[in-house]
């Protein structure tokens, strides 16, 4: 039998609890998508949040989730999953452009994220391709943890820019 779950019921209590209070800035909120805009958001990551993330994904390793096992380790306290940190470049296209859809990402892990230490998403728009469906945005994506400046998260990514219906 399958187990029949309202998508209202499950997602109500986590929207109540969401604490994504990000703002966006940079140029691409102003002056619309073009080679060299760019926008960014700072965000800290939660225990809690980290932990809510490792029930959903089902990565429950100790790194993410346990502080006194984490303290123990090389990176002395638990670490954001990097998937996780990374989703902060879907915030920025989902946020920044209406109807952009995410057709490819390549990133590399440069070094770990700490629970509660903010770090500063970025990206920029490379080159833009006229494509038949639509733009397509070649973008730079990085992470940096906020107060070093040092790079975290640094990759490429591809989006689409549908074309508006014309009525």
């Amino acid at each position: 039998m399958l187990c029949r779950v309202s998508y209202r019921n499950w997602i109500r209590p986590l929207a109540a609890r969401s604490v994504f209070n990000g703002t966006l800035v940079g140029s691409l909120l102003t002056d619309g998508i073009k080679v060299g805009s760019f926008c960014e958001v700072k965000h800290a990551f939660s225990q809690e949040d980290v932990n809510l993330f490792a029930t959903i994904c089902g990565d429950n390793n100790p790194i993410h989730i346990d502080p006194v096992y984490a303290e123990g380790t090389m990176f002395k306290g638990t670490i954001v999953h990097g998937i996780f940190v990374s989703s902060l470049f879907s915030t920025l296209f989902g946020r920044a452009i209406n109807g952009a859809i995410y057709v490819n990402q390549s990133m590399s892990f440069k070094r770990p994220v700490h629970v509660g230490v903010p770090v500063v998403a970025k990206m920029s728009i490379i080159s833009i391709d006229e494509k038949k469906k639509g733009l397509l945005l070649s973008c730079s994506t990085q992470i940096f943890i906020a107060k070093e400046g040092t790079l975290a998260v640094d990759g490429k990514a591809e989006v689409l820019v549908p074309q508006e219906k014309k009525l």
